[in-house]
């Protein structure tokens, strides 16, 4: 009996160029969807222009006018993860696609990649939403290269809110997707202290949450007081990924 004939690998260009693909389609479809880029890219703006901007006036101090701003640039950059990958995986999911996609000629890691340089790109465009409202009418005083580090800190956002995501899509049901990712959105955001001082008794239990961590490596890239390490904050972060990954990964391998 004949050995089948093995499959040739994909040259290494064209392996590039199928990644690239899936990742600029994917990023020009949920721009043309408004259900999907509207509340990604308004919410934020809207929030802080209303917090930060019209609630605040020319007494406000700068340090309080900084904070702010750093405090919804971390509530801006987990939203595109968490949903891109929440309620689009769960619903894909529910759908067939992913089923479907496993037998397309298409490389492996494509469709997450995909998913994944998405989130970066819609959070570039929250985050430098964010940064010219806060400086032209926000009151935040900040050199360039400040807000550059900020904005290179902040990208690390993108990987657990992608994780968590993922993992909401992988296990949540594509009916109430949406109603696990809103939860653990805003849940994450006031329980980790982003936007109030917490009572002491809920104030022990911010270490639990991603954007706790997130915080404090914003608010360290931004020359601010911030608690903890930075190497422990961003060794929580990858953990946190990993094990998110895997658990959903898993599921996914699983129940497809």
């Amino acid at each position: 009996m004949t050995a089948p004939a093995s499959i040739p690998a994909m040259p290494l260009p064209r392996l590039i160029a199928a990644y690239f693909s899936d990742a600029k389609y994917e990023s020009l479809r949920l721009f043309r969807t408004p259900a999907f880029s509207i509340p990604i890219l308004a919410m934020p703006i809207l929030f802080y222009t209303v917090f930060g901007v019209l609630m605040a006036d020319g007494r406000t101090p700068t340090a309080l006018a900084n904070l702010t701003f750093v405090d919804w640039t971390v509530y801006g950059v987990m939203g595109p993860g968490l949903f891109g990958f929440g309620i689009l995986v769960a619903v894909e999911r529910n759908q067939g696609l992913l089923t479907f996609k496993r037998a397309l000629p298409m490389p492996t890691g494509s469709y997450l990649s995909a998913k994944l340089a998405m989130a970066f790109v819609f959070a570039i465009a929250v985050m430098a939403m964010v940064a010219v409202l806060g400086v032209t009418a926000g009151h935040v005083v900040m050199p360039l290269a400040r807000l550059v580090t900020i904005a290179a800190v902040m990208s690390l956002g993108v990987f657990p809110a992608c994780a968590i995501g993922l993992f909401i899509g992988a296990w949540a049901p594509a009916s109430s997707a949406s109603a696990f990712a809103n939860i653990t959105y805003l849940g994450m955001a006031f329980l980790s202290g982003l936007f109030f001082h917490l009572p002491p008794a809920v104030a022990a239990f911010q270490p639990i949450w991603p954007t706790y961590h997130l915080a404090q490596l914003a608010l360290a890239s931004a020359g601010m007081h911030s608690q903890g390490s930075p190497l422990v904050h961003a060794a929580i972060l990858a953990a946190t990924t990993a094990g998110l990954i895997l658990l959903a990964a898993r599921r996914l391998s699983r129940a497809g």
